[in-house]
């Protein structure tokens, strides 16, 4: 799997006059390799070059992960007492002379930066948006795990609705929403858990704070699970006893753009024609200026990546190209709706790996 992964970006790194691709820790790291590492005060890269050599850098704590896949003269390491600097040296060695190479615009720190720098190539350039190419269509495994992370959230988010009550703290409530996923598998989370209820929940990311829930509140409940590496984004909108008129038509009209921009998805249409389906029921009924984000985003190793699902995006939609699908309205110290799913381009549509209700559940 990783190898044939090699040789597509193998191909493109010929195709755009890039010697090498330097990665680090992160999900291309992984997309790649199979090596999972956080970014830490220690240096590790993975290079890839045109002609086919992996060679990685990594300190001597990571270098029995290492070598599990890659031959031992490749890898080139370092102690904590030694630091990088000659196992850079011996990389560069190893690499020869690189003209231009392709780096992680947006993944890599400055530590990063100025050790593939010191690879010696003349120029530097963006290898996201080559990548971006291969990460975005998912084949049939990365749908699997990424079903087993939408099973981990659905089912979290319906044994914690228990403990949502008055008088609870919202960050009790994303401990327990963690906790639950925990339970059953997830390998983390992959941002922050967003509980906002009340006037709160006109914060888009509205991450728990110390605020109690009160009756009458709308909760935004947006959270995710890994499993496999792969990620589940949920988000429902819940009330706590009755609440406002104006906020029970703000949640219809969020539901109803929300299943519309989901219906019209399929191979050939545009990620701008999903968001403006969304986006143009929410303008229609007078919210537009609530509705202050994109319509979603792609989902795989990262909780965020592309396609994005926004105003300017001509991306045309793919097989296996997975996104989410999330409009929202926000009324400032009034209260939010949002409403999330989790979707796969098929060859003839779309599936759906959320079944959650998006009625309004009152608690």
């Amino acid at each position: 799997m990783f190898e044939a992964r090699r040789a597509k970006l193998i191909q493109l790194l010929g195709e755009n006059n890039l010697d090498a691709a330097v990665l680090v820790p992160g999900p291309n790291m992984y997309y790649f390799t199979g090596l999972q590492l956080k970014q830490s005060e220690r240096l590790n890269l993975a290079i890839l070059t045109k002609s086919g050599e992996l060679i990685f850098l990594v300190p001597q704590v990571e270098l029995s992960k290492t070598e599990s896949i890659a031959d031992s003269n490749k890898i080139f390491w370092y102690t904590d007492e030694q630091g990088p600097s000659q196992a850079l040296a011996q990389a560069k060695t190893a690499l020869g002379t690189l003209s231009r190479i392709g780096v992680e615009y947006n993944q890599m720190r400055v530590m990063e930066a100025k050790a593939a720098e010191a690879l010696g190539a003349a120029q530097t350039a963006d290898v996201c948006p080559i990548i971006d190419t291969l990460r975005m269509q998912k084949d049939a495994q990365e749908v699997e795990l990424m079903k087993k992370a939408v099973a981990i959230v659905e089912e979290s988010l319906q044994a914690t609705l228990p403990y949502i009550k008055p008088g609870v703290v919202e960050l009790e409530i994303a401990a327990q929403l963690e906790y639950e996923m925990r339970k059953r598998g997830s390998g983390g989370t992959p941002f922050g858990t967003i509980v906002a209820s009340g006037y709160r929940g006109a914060l888009p990311h509205g991450r728990a704070a110390d605020k109690k829930i009160e009756s009458g509140d709308l909760i935004v409940l947006d959270f995710g699970s890994t499993y496999g590496g792969y990620v589940a984004d949920i988000c429902r909108t819940v009330a706590v006893g009755e609440i406002a008129d104006e906020l029970k038509t703000i949640y219809e009209v969020v539901r109803e753009a929300q299943q519309a921009a989901v219906d019209v998805i399929k191979p050939g249409i545009t990620a701008r024609e999903v968001d403006e389906t969304a986006r143009r029921i929410i303008r229609e009924r007078g919210y537009g200026q609530y509705f202050t984000h994109r319509t979603g985003h792609g989902i795989g190793l990262s909780g965020h990546e592309a396609p994005y699902m926004m105003q300017n995006s001509q991306v045309v939609l793919k097989p296996g190209m997975s996104f989410t699908v999330e409009p929202g309205i926000y009324l400032p110290d009034k209260g939010g709706v949002r409403i999330e799913d989790n979707i796969v381009i098929t060859e003839d549509g779309f599936l759906n790996l959320m079944s959650y209700t998006k009625e309004l559940i009152t608690l």
